[in-house]
């Protein structure tokens, strides 16, 4: 392999992810983009004009099926990833998947079966574990200044997602049920369990919750979704995730109460808070948190630094959100 890892991008329908990754593959030393794909030559073109990336095409096995490509980032809709990630991994690709990385568990064995076998690296799109909010989060944590996590609550909402940006023909495939395992709630909820499971480091015994369609009745998935983590450690935590804010009021927050110490931080503030056992409640600003999907990809093929979450988690957490749709489902 060259010093730089050469990776190609299939896929842009998860453009909120995919463009700003291909934006970083462009400018970072340590990658180089070799390639841009989509079925629709409109949207690759437009990726190649943000890019500067001259090799185009809306035929995947231009890039599966180039010796020259060394890792393949997958955002395109959830219903055509796992093939896409099957064939990269026989192929010997690692891999950056679009979030959940299937729509059945079925589908996500496909996965995990072919990423382990061909022993490549799989980076799941969820996980974020190096940015400077989830360093924060996890440094109280190990210091033991929060002492042991009891209970939490995560949250995110936001108004519909859009087919591309500047678009006005509403969600496009987050809306269709063939193409995704469910709607509001899942779309942000995967980056919420993925963190749970990391600072709380607990599996989940019980899961109760409800989805709505509250502010989007005709819609074929749901625009609200209230789940209630029990876990074995006996820590109770809930996630809620919507689509249902006005245009303009999008809000992602979380709160972490421990024996110790407590957090909270909002992105309508702005702010981030930590009370200590015995103190009261101070805050700073809120450390960003961004998609650091790049750094473990480079952290992982270059110097060997195994990701935090892998297929086998995110195959777990697309599980997890599947247990949360089966009880909404029967009310329980």
């Amino acid at each position: 392999m060259t010093t730089s890892i050469r990776i190609g991008i299939i896929g842009f329908d998860h453009w909120y992810a995919g463009i700003p990754f291909a934006r970083r593959v462009a400018t970072e030393e340590s990658v180089s983009l070799h390639a841009l794909v989509d079925r629709d030559p409109g949207r690759v073109a437009h990726v190649a004009g943000l890019t500067g990336c001259a090799r185009t095409s809306t035929d995947p096995a231009s890039v599966l099926d180039d010796p020259d490509v060394d890792a393949v980032a997958c955002f395109t809709s959830v219903d055509q990833s796992p093939e896409l990630c099957v064939a990269a991994a026989r192929a010997g690709k690692h891999i950056v998947s679009v979030k959940p990385l299937a729509r059945t568990l079925a589908e996500a064995d496909r996965v995990v079966e072919a990423v382990e076998r061909s022993g490549v690296v799989f980076v799941p799109s969820e996980s974020r574990h190096t940015s400077p909010l989830a360093k924060r989060l996890t440094g109280l944590l190990e210091s033991g200044r929060l002492g042991e996590l009891r209970g939490g609550t995560f949250a995110m909402h936001s108004g519909l997602p859009t087919a591309w940006p500047g678009s006005t023909a509403g969600p496009g495939w987050w809306a269709d049920p063939a193409r995704t395992a469910g709607g509001g709630w899942i779309d942000h909820a995967v980056y919420q369990l993925d963190r749970m499971r990391a600072l709380f480091g607990s599996p989940v015994a019980e899961v109760r919750g409800t989805v709505a369609n509250i502010a989007h009745p005709g819609l074929p998935v749901e625009d609200y979704g209230h789940a209630v983590f029990t876990l074995e450690s006996g820590a109770v935590v809930t996630v809620e995730d919507t689509w249902i804010a006005p245009a303009g009021a999008s809000s992602t927050r979380a709160h972490l109460v421990g024996s110790r110490g407590a957090v909270f931080h909002s992105t309508a503030t702005g702010t981030f808070g930590f009370a200590a056992e015995g103190g009261e409640w101070t805050f700073s600003a809120l450390p960003s948190d961004t998609f650091d999907t790049l750094d473990v990809l480079v952290g992982a093929v270059r110097d060997g630094v195994a990701p935090r979450s892998t297929v086998r988690t995110a195959r777990e957490t697309l599980a997890t959100c599947l247990d949360f749709y089966e009880a909404a489902r029967r009310g329980r």
